[in-house]
Order: structure tokens, then C-alpha cells, then sequence
């Protein structure tokens, strides 16, 4: 059973209170993780020296890319 499993079947036998706990606990790691990679990423755009204009752009053709 994966580390993942064996939290969800945890996660299946807590009480109400405790489970929005975990519920909260765990968007407020998303948030940190999240903050983190967007730390990054503005970093290498800016090491890059991207423009706005240039990052919208790689979005784009990504988007677009992903869709095919």
C-alpha cells in the first residue's frame, strides 16, 4: 500500500472535526508549496530575462500544445 493509500484510509476513519483539520492543514500546504514553485519559476523567468509579454506568449503555445 503507497504512503498516499495508507493516508486516505486514515484520513476515512477520523471524526468530522478532525477531518476538516486535516482538510485545512493540507490547503495550507498546497499554499506553501504552491508559493514556493512560483518562487522558482519567477526566479528562472527573471534570470531569463523574460518580458511579460514573452512569458504570455510561452503560455500560449503551451496551451495550445496541450490541447493536440
Amino acid at each position: 500500500m503507497s504512503t498516499v493509500d495508507d493516508i486516505v484510509s486514515a484520513a476515512g476513519r477520523l471524526d468530522p472535526d478532525e477531518f476538516v483539520l486535516l482538510r485545512t492543514e493540507l490547503d495550507r500546504l498546497e499554499e506553501r508549496l504552491w508559493d514556493a514553485e512560483l518562487a522558482e519559476t519567477s526566479a528562472e523567468m527573471d534570470r531569463a530575462n523574460l518580458t511579460d509579454d514573452e512569458i504570455d506568449q510561452m503560455v500560449l503555445r503551451r496551451r495550445r500544445e496541450g490541447r493536440t
